[in-house]
């Protein structure tokens, strides 16, 4: 992944779709508590101060919130309520409860009954809540509260691994020069990617770069202007992928970027908005002239990193004696 932090808890998941997390598997997982609970509406909300967002809402008819939707942060819903105490919360019936007469959802939307839990970032910041409502009166007994409970662990691992991905990105695994990863840097993140894409069954391809002639650059303009070179390069790189691709420098002036593909052909789009990236950065006063191979392979996600980044390497030899 490119040095940009997954986790950030004041912003909206929604806004900035995140490849580490399959929403449709929460779709899944938000519809099975609806029937599970034979409740005519259920939600994963996420809160930031800007208010509660419905992330994703289950896929009834009679359920009148639709993801996306914002409720402003001060109005008295159920579940600010357990933002607030970070407690669980399970009111039966609503309507007999003076401290819900204010509550749009009891009122506007004829709701009675609300079960929900606190779901919570690997920090012990609140996420938001997972929650089931009903249109009528409910008594759940125990085995229903542990239900929803365990139901929310599975989502608090999702988001526990946005932070493990920023945790490795932590270590030593940059380097101080270009501020990408490094070749350790690129290996961790870059198996970390091809076991989602596994699950996820994901296309993915990798790019090998190499700078041509980088000695005689050293050696005629010096290493200021060598550093400047692999800056420019690293520069064009994280222009030219997402957040979700893995990039990262091999040593010297060899770089690689692991990246999702679209669609057949997606590599030469890629590789065409690199090359005119380099191109924008030598069109600077007094800029360096050069020009980098590529070599190019789509992965087989029954190979090792190792294994495809040889395979890379050979492929942008090649390209390099074609020349």
């Amino acid at each position: 992944m490119n040095n940009n932090a997954y986790y950030n808890p004041d912003k909206w998941l929604l806004d900035s779709p995140n490849d580490l997390i399959s929403l449709d598997k929460w779709q899944r997982t938000v519809n099975l508590l609806a029937e599970l609970f034979q409740a005519p509406a259920g939600f994963l909300v996420q809160y930031t101060p800007e208010g509660f967002q419905v992330t994703i809402s289950s896929e009834q008819a009679s359920n009148p919130y639709s993801a996306g939707i914002v409720i402003e942060p001060d109005v008295n819903i159920f579940c600010r309520k357990i933002v607030e105490t970070r407690q669980q919360l399970y009111v039966k019936n609503a309507p007999i409860d003076p401290c819900w007469d204010t509550n749009p959802e009891v009122h506007n939307d004829g709701f009675k009954s609300y079960l929900g839990v606190p779901v919570f970032w690997p920090d012990g910041k609140p996420f938001g809540t997972f929650c089931v409502m009903d249109f009528k009166e409910t008594d759940y007994g125990v085995t229903y509260i542990e239900l929803i409970a365990q139901l929310k662990d599975l989502l608090e691992s999702d988001l526990s691994l946005i932070e493990m991905y920023q945790q490795v990105q932590t270590l030593a695994i940059t380097d101080p020069l270009t501020a990408i990863s490094n070749r350790r840097g690129f290996t961790v993140l870059a198996n970390q990617r091809l076991n989602l894409a596994k699950r996820m069954d994901a296309d993915l391809g990798l790019f090998y770069f190499d700078i041509d002639q980088f000695k005689v650059i050293n050696d005629e303009f010096g290493h200021t202007v060598g550093d400047k070179v692999l800056k420019q390069v690293s520069l064009a790189l994280q222009k030219t992928t997402r957040n979700s691709d893995v990039i990262g420098r091999m040593g010297g002036d060899e770089f690689v970027a692991l990246v999702s593909l679209k669609d057949e052909g997606n590599q030469n789009t890629i590789f065409e908005r690199f090359e005119q990236a380099i191109q924008e950065q030598q069109q600077e006063e007094n800029a360096v002239k050069f020009s980098v191979s590529t070599g190019y392979v789509k992965v087989d996600l029954a190979s090792s990193i190792e294994e495809l980044i040889d395979s890379a390497d050979q492929a942008m030899f090649s390209n390099k004696k074609a020349d």
